[in-house]
């Protein structure tokens, strides 16, 4: 059946995602769509019987394959460990090909995911649940980590979201991002609606939002690790305003994904992806010098500067951490999803509990 087509699938993603650019009269209107549209997708196109069946390669000595998507920032070090160390082909028992390929945003990577051209994937908490509820078929093996986020501004008037006027523009990383439900989640407590800041926002990848506000395109940026460190080295750029209360330091930040059809047909593959981050994590835990000095390359800093930032409280690289199901129900019940999952089982494979 021609619907059937991957590429096909991924056209009327990209369709949809373009109409959904256009200017909408409220964000709150653009959320809902976007999650109805990836709902529409899954249910036209069949998402779980159209991508790549894929059978066990281990026994019949084929070189087996798998697609790795993940973003950019301090949270993704236990995959550049994994991929600077060779940890999947490590723990796979045979021959295999890992393509690593990096994507700007976590829309992107769901687009991948849905259309059955990445097998695994680590990206931010809400738009997994915006695409797991919308039907997409994955599951979370288990959380990459926690980071430290703020709320930066260059603006001496700014002490909280309440001296955030119309006119000053915020900078997240996308709309829909961790990083736009987390200034929701503040929104919530602090003016009593998730919504009360939807027009003020602007979406810009990280590096570029940094510059943004440096430059002082825009008023703030919420945003991460190592973003925070580098901008709040800049005179001119505080934090406006602490999450602590809405999203205290320890919970999730960064999931990783595996495909249903990766976790129900290859499942040597799968496990070597999870034995592999769960090594990452304990040589980054127990190894921390020598880590910084494989991770200092990425961010072209010194390897002092990076065990500085990985030092700090807020960074933790641990499979259990504590909040994807705090986001999930925050999300349905202000408008950012449809619905929340079921429960934590549905959504998780048995290395995630």
């Amino acid at each position: 059946m021609i619907l059937s087509c991957p590429w096909l699938k991924l056209k009327m993603y990209q369709a949809a995602d373009r109409v959904l650019k256009r200017k909408e009269k409220t964000m709150k209107k653009r959320v809902r769509k976007i999650t109805a549209m990836i709902l529409a997708a899954s249910m036209v196109l069949g998402v779980s019987g159209c991508g790549k069946s894929q059978k066990s390669t281990q026994d019949s000595g084929e070189t087996a394959k798998v697609k790795i998507a993940y973003q950019y920032g301090l949270a993704y070090a236990p995959l550049t460990i994994m991929q600077e160390q060779g940890l999947i082909e490590k723990n796979y028992d045979g021959d295999i090909e890992v393509e690593w390929v990096s994507l700007n945003s976590g829309s992107a990577i769901n687009e991948g995911m849905a259309s059955g051209d990445i097998d695994v994937a680590c990206m931010g908490i809400a738009p997994f649940i915006s695409g797991v509820t919308a039907g997409i078929p994955y599951k979370m093996y288990g959380t990459i980590a926690a980071q430290p986020h703020e709320l930066l501004t260059n603006d001496d008037s700014i002490h909280s979201l309440k001296d955030i006027t119309d006119d000053k523009k915020i900078s997240v990383v996308n709309i829909g991002s961790i990083q736009h439900i987390l200034l929701a989640m503040l929104a919530k407590e602090e003016l009593g609606d998730a919504h009360a800041l939807d027009n003020n926002l602007v979406a810009m990848s990280h590096p570029d939002g940094m510059t943004a506000l440096m430059s002082g395109s825009v008023a703030c940026q919420l945003t991460t690790a190592p973003y925070i460190f580098k901008a709040k080295e800049q005179d001119n750029i505080k934090e406006a305003e602490s999450l602590d209360s809405v999203w205290p330091e320890g919970n999730a930040f960064i999931v990783g994904l595996v495909s249903d059809d990766m976790y129900e047909n290859q499942p040597e593959i799968y496990q070597a992806v999870v034995d592999a981050t769960q090594e990452a994590m304990d040589y980054i835990n127990n190894n921390q010098e020598e880590a910084a000095n494989i991770l200092c390359q990425k961010e072209d800093v010194t390897a002092e500067t990076m065990l500085g930032w990985m030092q700090d409280p807020g960074c933790v690289y641990d499979m259990k951490l504590p909040g994807v199901m705090d986001m999930a129900n925050f999300m349905a019940e202000n408008d950012f999803a449809d619905k929340a999952p079921e429960s934590f089982e549905a959504i998780t494979t048995e290395s995630a509990r």
